[in-house]
């Protein structure tokens, strides 16, 4: 009785030692992804960062002048004729 409590007890824990493994394998293997990911992800931004300056540099002058043309349309319609080119 005893023999067979102990291959019963060997029965069922291999099956968890066998499932712990492979979520172990899973999780190295999800593990090293997410280091490849960030490594792209970090190359990515590191050749972008020019380009993206330049996009701000624009885009800041983009809305500076139209601020200025928003101001001159408001003046125009209060009455500011030199204001109307």
């Amino acid at each position: 009785m005893v023999r067979l409590a102990a291959l019963l007890a060997l029965a069922l824990t291999t099956p968890a030692l066998a499932e712990d493994a492979a979520h172990r394998a899973d999780r190295l293997t999800t593990q090293s992804l997410n280091r490849r990911a960030a490594a792209a992800i970090a190359r990515r931004d590191r050749d972008v960062g020019p380009s993206q300056a330049g996009y701000r540099s624009a885009r800041a002058r983009y809305e500076r002048e139209m601020a200025e043309w928003r101001a001159r349309v408001a003046a125009c319609n209060a009455g500011d004729w030199s204001a109307c080119r």
